[in-house]
């Protein structure tokens, strides 16, 4: 979808051969990134690990980049056995570098959008001051579907917003849905969001198991970005968001 877009847009701008690089994040091949001329880079944070092409960024990030914002991914090694939920925070730091790089190539805000393990990787790096402007978890996961992990996946949740530094973000919006079989717990995690943003003063948005889309790809859904895309990117950039 939005990688699609990106594309058609390279053919309007200069030819840049290989992807363009910001520590461990990455462009898309062809595409040149505007730097300080943009509105801001948004970092694509997928839940691939396995061969094979990873997920394209969810639909409702065209609407930022049709704003002017530009598009980053970062890429984790594929192949190999999907590592536990730990080695995530050997990730961290090599995310937060990533994003420091993105503002020393002039770009004036930075925002993440993670699914999956991708949610998770951000969400374990708001222990980070300055991380970034804004913050969008879409069905956090590492933990796996089998029923003895979940007390641990909830912890881990948990830990990583005990965790988080209140300068880390400004804006930070969590996505659960219903018949996601990664979830522990959707209402326990959304209550222990809420008393975290409450206690760091972030501005929050929290999508609560809407009645559609479902499934722990549901952002992925095209329902997904026609009812929630608009109030989203609004949300993200700072914008008054009229949120269903």
């Amino acid at each position: 979808m939005i990688r699609r877009a990106a594309l058609l847009l390279a053919l309007l701008l200069p030819i840049a051969a290989a992807a363009e690089e910001a520590g461990v994040l990455r462009t898309e091949a062809g595409v040149v990134a505007r730097d300080g001329a943009a509105t801001g880079a948004m970092v694509w944070l997928h839940p691939h690990y396995t061969e094979g092409p990873p997920p394209e960024a969810p639909a409702f990030m065209a609407r930022l980049a049709a704003r002017g914002w530009d598009l980053w991914r970062h890429d984790r090694p594929p192949g190999g056995p999907v590592p536990p939920a730990s080695p995530l925070t050997s990730w961290v730091d090599p995310l937060a570098e990533g994003t420091a790089a993105l503002r020393a190539r002039g770009y004036a805000r930075v925002v993440l959008v993670g699914e999956s393990r991708g949610a998770f990787l951000a969400l374990a790096a708001l222990r980070v001051p300055g991380l970034a402007d804004a913050v969008a978890l879409a069905a956090p996961a590492a933990h796996g579907r089998r029923p003895e992990r979940r007390a641990q996946a909830l912890a881990d949740f948990a830990a990583a917003l005990d965790r988080a530094s209140p300068d880390s973000v400004r804006r930070i919006a969590l996505l659960l849905f219903e018949d996601d079989g990664w979830d522990p717990d959707p209402a326990a995690r959304a209550a222990l969001f809420r008393a975290a943003v409450a206690r760091l003063g972030w501005d929050a948005l929290l999508v609560d198991r809407p009645p559609a889309p479902t499934g722990h790809g549901g952002v992925q859904e095209p329902d997904f970005d026609a009812i929630f895309g608009r109030c989203l990117a609004d949300f993200l950039e700072g914008r008054p968001a009229a949120c269903p």
